[in-house]
């Protein structure tokens, strides 16, 4: 009985660690060095994205993002002039490798998402090596924890300040697409400077053809 009662402890304290654990950022780093960018010299801005489409790179989420046919990009803005650049009308979309267009959801769009029946196994607890009370079951909604988490990751910059960087997700449907960051690409639109020039486009190829 002492044994059977350790052991339940022990696995609630698993549990309970897994769930609680604090979503982090990743550390900002000039887009200059991301395997996916795209960088413009005369106006010295680059953008760099990175596809977050595998299981360990999602993990950072407490919602099964690619089981949702949600696949989150990361993306960089580096400012290296001298003039503040404006992203108040900034505009990103999303081309996959079939030429299906997306635009990033919406945190709306990602509560219908999430709200939907989630498959067996989707949930952070489902993923521990040890049997969970509903690990084989259909489950479903995006917990107020899950939203919040959602809305600190997503990228909300309205401008580059000179010599520095902004960061933040994108969230896109991408359907059943297997390997939905293969020969896709992200452009960038509406990128001003300080006078309201917009400057040219940002196409960011995001994994290999």
């Amino acid at each position: 009985m002492k044994r059977t009662a350790c052991l339940a402890a022990i696995l609630a304290a698993l549990v309970s660690a897994a769930l609680a654990r604090d979503f982090a950022m990743p550390k900002l780093v000039p887009a200059i060095t991301m395997a996916s960018r795209d960088n413009h010299p005369l106006e010295k801005m680059t953008v760099g994205a990175d596809a977050y489409d595998t299981a360990a790179k999602a993990s950072i989420f407490h919602p099964a993002m690619l089981q949702h046919s949600v696949l989150p990009v990361l993306i960089v803005f580096t400012n290296d002039g001298d003039e503040t650049v404006v992203l108040s009308h900034v505009h990103f979309e999303l081309v996959t490798r079939d030429r299906a267009k997306a635009e990033p959801y919406t945190m709306d769009d990602l509560q219908r998402a999430f709200t939907a029946i989630r498959a067996p196994g989707s949930r952070t607890e489902d993923k521990l090596p040890i049997p969970l009370p509903g690990k084989s079951k259909a489950h479903g909604g995006l917990p107020q924890k899950d939203r919040d988490e959602l809305e600190h990751a997503s990228f909300a910059a309205r401008a580059v300040e000179p010599h520095s960087g902004q960061q933040g997700f994108l969230f896109f449907d991408v359907g059943d697409l297997d390997d939905p960051a293969r020969g896709a690409r992200l452009f960038v639109t509406g990128v001003n400077d300080a006078r309201g020039n917009e400057l040219m486009y940002f196409e960011v190829p995001l994994g290999k053809p």
